[in-house]
């Protein structure tokens, strides 16, 4: 599921005639360096990713430091949790000393979607606890929690990880659906070649917008110690933000006739984010749509 460039895919075209959208380069940092490198120098708005490992090497652990240090550096980020309640997790968050995520105890898919429309980043514990309201076999649940959430992700700009079981002999439970989906694939291991059981081996194997990495960490009672916090200049803006200049650009279009297919060409955005977009200008009341489907125009109040 690579990211829509809003392009018509079955037409070849010349890569100098492709735009690239801007958010390829407002990468979401920590402000810790090895944090920010295992992602390509940040994480991508849109992108999805998956952590693996076995139980005890700390991927719980590993993401609530990240969104930690990603909510100190301004972004709104949450974590959804099936496999331990909201006391249980915010016990650990209180060792790790992290004060700043927001944590429930939700496993519907659709709920978790709506959620995402005003997080920067968002993670799912466990990919294999996810649940819908509608009954469905397991094969199913799969395809649709996997093209619901990671369509959602790149919709609302909202940066998604999975967390993934492995069974007891290290294979990952389920299907190989949801990592040939995602746009990155990391696993945390023991550090094989070191006697110390508190060294892990953080690895990318996959990732479509950077590098592929190993980095040493340390694992201890206060969590991973990765590196330390370095200033990273300027910053990539919130969703927040991004989401008002877009608004603002979308109204200084001229004429004061607005069609969707022009949003979209105009700033590189899918139809998605397009029709968020523009539904959030009529209900700020700073346009009015005229018209159904392709034929519908918006224009300023």
């Amino acid at each position: 599921m690579p990211m829509n460039l809003g392009i018509n895919q079955t037409e070849f075209t010349r890569v100098k005639d492709i735009k690239i959208p801007d958010i390829f380069y407002n990468r979401l940092k920590s402000g810790v360096e090895d944090f920010d490198k295992l992602f390509g120098e940040g994480l991508l708005p849109g992108a999805s990713a998956t952590l693996t490992a076995q139980a005890g090497c700390g991927k719980t652990t590993f993401l609530l430091q990240l969104l930690e240090h990603l909510n100190q550096a301004g972004y709104d980020v949450a974590y959804a949790s099936g496999e331990e309640n909201c006391f249980q997790l915010a016990f650990t968050c209180k060792r790790l000393d992290v004060k700043g995520v927001s944590i429930a105890n939700v496993t519907d898919v659709d709920t978790i979607a709506e959620a995402m429309e005003e997080a920067d980043v968002m993670v799912v514990d466990s990919f294999q606890a996810l649940t819908t309201k509608t009954k469905m076999n397991s094969r199913a649940l799969e395809q649709y929690a996997i093209s619901t959430l990671c369509n959602k992700a790149k919709e609302t700009e909202c940066v998604l990880f999975f967390i993934m079981h492995l069974t007891k002999s290290g294979q990952l439970k389920g299907s190989t659906l949801v990592p040939h989906s995602v746009d990155v694939n990391m696993m945390i291991s023991h550090d094989l070649e070191n006697d110390d059981d508190t060294t892990r081996i953080i690895s990318v194997s996959k990732n479509r917008f950077g590098q592929c990495i190993d980095v040493q960490a340390i694992l201890g009672h206060k969590g991973f110690h990765i590196g330390e916090k370095v200033t990273t200049g300027k910053k990539a803006k919130s969703k927040k933000d991004r989401k008002a200049d877009l608004k603002k650009q979308i109204l200084a279009l001229d004429p004061p006739m607005i069609t969707e297919q022009r949003v979209m060409s105009t700033f590189s955005l899918t139809k998605g984010q397009t029709y968020v977009a523009l539904k959030a200008l009529v209900d700020d009341k700073k346009l009015k749509k005229f018209g159904r489907g392709a034929n519908a125009v918006w224009k300023k109040m």
